[in-house]
């Protein structure tokens, strides 16, 4: 039972009366005098709003709480204004943070100076520490500090690593990973998982990192596979199989290689969602003097990358389908990777994409002049111009290619059945779209083309009216057919149309798109 007194201390801080307001405070932040503890409700009294300007009220909190738990709390400001107003313990706490985020040394030292001053032992033994050192002197001074319960390194070091982490500060990442595995912190799983996290921020964003203590690093991440955690387990998967990351080598994660165990990692990793895991399996299951070397398995995991949206991945699948393609089907397949790929950004695969695409010749300026002026009097021309611009077709091509059932995701197929069956060349062919406009024009145009009920020709007559009607225009329009229709030899057409043919044309960057 509470006793009379604390009772009437209570009813005056609820009255608002500023001492009782911090006593109470106080009281339930230490749990003693009559009071359970209780940190939320010791908050409440302590953030009253009649104390927002009250020293005494930020010294009683920032004295209370360890260093970690102000962090989390979000209470930088109020560990400020105690240390502003002379606590010690505030300053050594305040010392150590700024001494963790901030790379100017002097702030943390300042403060400890301050904080020893005033009396404090522990900043005065961080002081000495620091200036008895002749390298890597702050991590001398903090490692003075680590084993204190009102510091918490511990979990102030896994805030601030998460803090960066999040903000994308690459610079303090780095500087905080090396306090996380350098200082002797207990291994929390907090702390864990947040070293793993900042490791794979550092690996998506290609940074590297000065040496760590591996034996630490290792253990960190085998804890955080053992509590089934992905990129842990993508870290580690790479690292046995000899796959370098961009923060170390992969001898300085794991004690030795380890195909099979690595697998197992990947294969973790790629069940649970990461993508690059799939790419990864594929490296190690296509290289033939691997122990785990399976060609038909490296193919399903580079499907299943380039499925996952892997930019890598789908460039990798779709130049190795159009290096072999035989047929429209597999040319398809292969332009709908690589077009994938190139609307990520990989200019690899952009470059592969425009060696489908003939030239044209002119300006797209003057282009569009006709056939806006066209549009008026003639859509159909205007239609069948502006697709052959755009894909760079033949005369024959844009004279008989089906829109309406040519049209594909990712651009344009001309099909074989239009063709004059007295020619001997057949211009069956897929053509990607370079651009997203050229797509949507394209929809536009078969959209067209279907409420006119046009499809296919299926007689020279047609073809022949056709090709008349595309000269009318282009004579009445006096411009030159080269600005809307290819001009090249048979040869080029046939290239365009076998695999082997197209690859021997852009071998080298063809190898680049499948090497990397």
């Amino acid at each position: 039972m509470m006793r009379r007194q604390d009772v009437q201390l209570l009813a005056l801080a609820r009255q608002g009366d500023h001492d009782a307001l911090c006593e109470v405070g106080k009281r339930y932040l230490l749990g003693h005098q009559g009071f359970s503890q209780y940190t939320d409700l010791g908050l409440k009294y302590l953030t009253h709003p009649s104390l927002v300007t009250s020293e005494r009220s930020a010294v009683i909190v920032a004295e209370a709480l360890p260093l970690g738990e102000l962090v989390r709390r979000d209470m930088l400001i109020v560990l400020a204004s105690a240390a502003n107003a002379g606590s010690a313990p505030a300053c050594l706490k305040l010392g150590v943070w700024r001494s963790l985020t901030q790379h100017d040394e002097e702030q943390a030292l300042e403060l400890w100076r301050q904080a020893a001053s005033y009396g404090c032992e522990a900043a005065s033994f961080a002081l000495s520490a620091f200036e008895g050192s002749d390298e890597r002197r702050l991590m001398a001074a903090l490692s003075t500090l680590v084993g204190r319960a009102d510091v918490a390194a511990g979990n102030t070091v896994a805030y601030a690593l998460s803090l960066a982490t999040r903000a994308e500060d690459v610079a303090l990442v780095v500087h905080l990973l090396d306090f996380a595995v350098t200082l002797s912190l207990e291994r929390t799983a907090q702390l864990c998982e947040v070293v793993c996290e900042s490791l794979a921020f550092l690996q998506r964003n290609r940074v590297s990192l000065p040496a760590l203590d591996s034996v630490r690093l290792h253990s960190m991440l085998e804890d955080c596979v053992r509590r089934r955690n992905a990129e842990a387990a993508l870290l580690l998967g790479r690292a046995y199989c000899g796959i370098d990351t961009a923060f170390a080598q992969s001898s300085s994660l794991v004690p030795k290689r380890n195909l099979r165990g690595g697998t197992a990692l990947l294969l973790r990793a790629a069940d649970a969602g990461l993508g690059e895991a799939w790419l990864l399996l594929y490296r190690v299951h296509a290289d033939g003097q691997g122990s785990v070397a399976n060609p038909q398995a490296a193919i399903f995991f580079l499907e299943k990358a380039a499925a996952s949206g892997n930019a890598n991945a789908q460039r990798q699948l779709g130049a190795m389908i159009l290096k072999s393609a035989i047929d429209i089907a597999e040319f398809e397949l292969g332009l709908h990777w690589m077009s994938q790929a190139a609307g990520q950004g990989d200019s690899i695969a952009m470059s592969l994409l425009q060696s489908f695409v003939l030239p044209v010749q002119g300006s797209d300026e003057d282009a569009q002049r006709v056939i806006d002026s066209l549009v008026r009097v003639d859509p159909w021309a205007a239609h069948r111009l502006r697709i052959s611009r755009h894909f760079g077709l033949t005369k024959t091509e844009a004279t008989c290619v089906d829109v309406v059932s040519g049209v594909r995701s990712w651009g344009l197929v001309v099909s074989s059945d239009a063709a004059d069956h007295r020619l001997r060349s057949r211009f069956c062919r897929a053509i990607p779209a370079l651009q997203n406009r050229f797509l949507e024009n394209l929809r536009e145009s078969a959209e067209f083309f279907r409420l006119a009920g046009e499809g296919a020709v299926h007689s020279n007559v047609d073809r022949r009216q056709r090709v008349k009607k595309l000269n009318y225009r282009l004579d009445r329009s006096d411009v030159n057919e080269s600005m809307f229709f290819a001009q090249v030899q048979t040869a080029t057409l046939a290239s365009l149309r076998q695999g082997s043919s197209w690859a021997h044309g852009v071998r080298q960057t063809l190898h680049t798109a499948i090497a990397i």
